[in-house]
């Protein structure tokens, strides 16, 4: 009987148009599974901007709700500033800034009374607020949105200036000027900041 000696097949690897093909593969599918995969992962996003939009326009319509000033009067009107007293086509209010007892324009930032938001009646009361994931609403309900950041900053500005300056410290024209620059800063929680700008005027 004749023994035929056993020989393992010799080891094959790729061709290079086997590897070629197969690169072509695989590059066609990262081509369609990629976008899907970042379709997934950023899908939040718009929803997460639009509530960091809402906050901030909520915020801003609240505070533009209120009165320019502490001495406002309820229902509207001017009081006496630098800049109210030399406008003389409202001969009514310099004559009244000219009596002692007219009201004038008070500092930034709470009165006294005012200790919790609910109480905040005029534009000024709200500079200083610094919440961040912990918040409340204008009627004192905490809700938590992780995350997400708000500020608000009110300074008294030169309304005569071109351009208008916005960095002054909160009292630096207190009584010199009919204007405040209202900025709500929201931050989301992609790190986007989102600012919504509004100016108020002694009316």
């Amino acid at each position: 009987m004749e023994h035929v000696a056993y020989k393992p097949a010799a080891n094959r690897g790729f061709t290079l148009i086997e590897t070629v093909i197969t690169i072509v593969i695989l590059g066609a599918v990262a081509g369609i599974l990629v976008p899907f995969f970042n379709a997934i992962v950023h899908s939040p996003d718009p929803v997460i901007r639009e509530r960091a939009i809402s906050m901030g326009q909520g915020m801003m319509d609240e505070i533009m709700a209120k009165r320019w000033d502490e001495d406002t009067p309820m229902g509207g009107g001017p009081i006496c500033t630098g800049e109210s007293t030399s406008k003389g086509t409202r001969p009514s209010l310099v004559d009244n800034c000219a009596n002692p007892g007219a009201l004038t324009a008070s500092a930034i930032g709470t009165d006294t009374g005012e200790n919790q938001r609910a109480d905040y009646d005029d534009v000024d009361d709200y500079n200083g607020i610094n919440e961040s994931s912990n918040f409340t609403d204008q009627n004192g309900a905490a809700f938590i949105l992780t995350g997400y950041s708000r500020q608000v900053s009110v300074r008294y500005i030169p309304s005569t200036t071109n351009p208008i300056t916005h960095d002054l410290p909160a009292g630096s024209l207190m009584n010199q000027t009919d204007t405040k620059r209202v900025v709500v800063t929201i931050t989301s929680p992609l790190g986007e900041v989102f600012r919504f700008v509004a100016v108020a005027c002694n009316l």
